[in-house]
């Protein structure tokens, strides 16, 4: 299987429309040159091409997106505090003039203009193959709904552009939300008939198939019903039984869609079986070969931005462990850089004893990896920071032995333990949940694992398998998949008032997710068919997998969520609970337009 070459397209996209600069306004495609050179066939697959760099480049893979979305909610927080790391996931000191929202709003409508420019021009462009040219049209509509869901959620109702932008235009209007999710629904359902089953050409992995258009259709539609848009505009059962369908079709399709939930939570991000993912519906590739990726000397960061501290490398008085590729980079869990943390709640949400998530999705571990094992002295920096009593000096820890031990439980004897060992509550405040300001202890946690690459030492720039000192991850993001159509058929059922049809879908999801021997502890009942059971259930499932920010906005009420759950970013939010809704509209944006008092501000900015 290969990624399809972004590098060669966007370039003879960038050089067809002729921009110099990122922003929105100064988007200057030369409308005779463009018309030329998308007339063709191979023209118009390079500009096609070219709309999926974004995803790669600049999103998922990339700080942003993690900070925007899996930041800002109740499952997670920066405990590494980085400036505009705490500006966009923290809501501290977040304002319109941040730099990385007008960076990612501009991202955004540079997608939107590539999309707009092919559904244009592909009706008069003639292929060799009406499938090719069916999927292309699919697959830049699947695109454009894309990147207008991302910009409607995180920005609100911006300027709703269905056209090619080719010259400077200093007025912007705001559409209504009815507008952008007619348009995203309606691409959805027009990429869902015309994407074939495998991508075009099926080697290409990372196009968007017939299987991301009912996944995307399936999670917008739920958006649209749900709470946030329902009390505006009253109309909720519409677009739940949109969902409900789009779903529904995934489930019950799955020979035909080719895809399939694993049988157990281990091996959805086993990296085996990343490049291949038989669960994954859409995936944002991240290439072996560098040439291939946009950033080709550091394509996926994701891998960095969820460690706890646990090696000698980067944090001060701990030597019983050495980094190395299994257990990752853990140079992010500091202070002053970024690292997200589990909040006390997620952890919470696992019966570990019956649910086996909690231990395929977080690392709590740590085996000894040095060499000559490892010795408790008397008087050290480890035995201070890890508190050990004097009963442990002199205590051999062998190879391969447990090293550290990061609980989630209260432990009544972790003083005299002969690994070193933090639980709960020195982690987090056993009644508010808060982290603790104690710096060592704050960045030890149970960390997330869905991300970890144990193959980025293959790609280290002086050859060695052996040093894991290289940043380029190389696997590809999962970005939608086949349990979340469960989760979405589940809520959609419970819009529309039948419990019964959802709780089949949660108990199937969940006896994945059991604790062999345990399937029947895991199962539920229909009196526990509410919105809270499915979005803590999601949580339980999705945890850190880009979404969750949308997931508590549905409800309408997110600030709420956010109160009850990490009072760590409540402290910042709740001068401006609004905050939660949307990010600003950038400064720089309004100063560019000429009609910037009538655009507006979003609230609470």
């Amino acid at each position: 299987m290969k990624q399809f070459k972004y590098i060669m397209s966007i370039a003879f996209a960038a050089m067809a429309f002729n921009f110099s600069s990122c922003s929105l306004e100064e988007f200057n495609p030369s409308g005779a040159t463009a018309d030329v050179i998308f007339s063709s066939e191979e023209g118009l697959n390079s500009l096609v091409n070219a709309a999926y760099v974004n995803l790669e480049s600049q999103f998922y893979g990339r700080e942003d997106m993690v900070l925007f979305i899996v930041g800002g909610n109740d499952l997670f927080i920066n405990i590494g505090n980085g400036t505009y790391g705490r500006q966009m996931s923290k809501y501290q000191e977040t304002t319109p003039a941040v730099g990385q929202f007008y960076n990612d709003f501009n991202r955004f409508y540079e997608g939107i203009n590539y999309c707009n420019a092919g559904i244009e021009r592909i009706g008069d462009v003639e292929f060799t193959s009406q499938d090719e040219k069916d999927a292309r049209e699919g697959e830049l509509r699947f695109l454009r709904a894309y990147y207008y869901w991302h910009l409607v959620e995180i920005y609100g109702n911006c300027d709703l552009r269905t056209t090619e932008t080719q010259s400077f235009d200093q007025y912007a209007y705001r559409s209504s939300y009815s507008d952008f999710y007619d348009l995203i629904i309606g691409d959805l359902q027009i990429a869902c008939e015309k994407l074939p089953v495998d991508p075009y050409p099926s080697t290409d992995v990372g196009r968007a198939t017939k299987k991301a258009a009912y996944g995307l259709l399936a999670r917008t539609a739920l958006t649209r019903a749900s709470g946030y848009y329902s009390a505006m505009y009253n109309d909720a059962a519409t677009y739940y039984a949109i969902a409900r369908d789009a779903a529904e079709y995934v489930i019950n399709n799955q020979a035909t869609l080719k895809t399939s939930l694993y049988e157990t939570p281990d091996e959805i991000f086993d990296y085996r079986n990343n490049k291949d993912n038989k669960e994954a519906l859409f995936v944002v590739t991240h290439a072996r070969t560098s040439g291939l990726n946009p950033r080709e000397s550091n394509p996926n960061r994701l891998h960095q931005y969820f460690k706890a501290a646990y090696s000698s490398a980067y944090s001060d008085g701990n030597n019983l462990m050495v980094k190395d590729l299994e257990y990752g980079d853990d140079k992010r869990a500091k202070p002053g850089s970024m690292s997200m943390m589990p909040t006390k709640y997620l952890l919470e949400l696992y019966d570990d004893d019956n649910d086996a998530r909690y231990r395929a999705f977080f690392r709590d571990v740590y085996y000894c990896n040095s060499e000559n094992g490892y010795t408790w002295q008397d008087g050290s920096t480890d035995m201070i920071n890890y508190e050990k009593d004097a009963s442990v000096v002199d205590t051999y820890i062998a190879p391969g032995d447990t090293a550290i031990f990061y609980s989630k439980h209260p432990i009544a004897d972790k003083e005299t333990r002969p690994y070193a060992c933090f639980d709960i509550d020195d982690t987090y405040d056993p009644v508010t949940g808060r982290i603790t300001t104690d710096a060592f202890k704050q960045v030890r946690f149970p960390a997330l694992k869905k991300y970890d690459d144990p193959t980025r030492g293959s790609v280290n720039t002086d050859g060695s398998d052996a040093i894991p000192t290289s940043d380029r991850g190389t696997l590809d993001v999962i970005m939608i998949r086949l349990a979340e159509m469960y989760l979405a058929a589940a809520e959609a059922h419970i819009g529309l008032n039948d419990p019964a049809g959802a709780v089949t879908y949660i108990n199937e999801l969940r006896a994945r997710a059991a604790v062999p021997g345990k399937e029947a502890e895991m199962q539920v009942s229909q009196s526990d068919m509410t919105l809270d059971f499915v979005l803590d259930e999601r949580a339980r499932e999705l945890c850190g997998e880009h979404i969750r920010w949308m997931d508590i906005k549905r409800t309408g009420t997110p600030a709420d969520y956010i109160q009850e759950r990490n009072l760590d970013i409540w402290q910042y939010l709740q001068a401006s609970p609004q905050m939660a809704l949307l990010r600003p509209i950038p400064e720089r944006f309004l100063l560019q337009i000429l009609n910037a008092d009538e655009f507006g501000q979003n609230p609470g900015y």
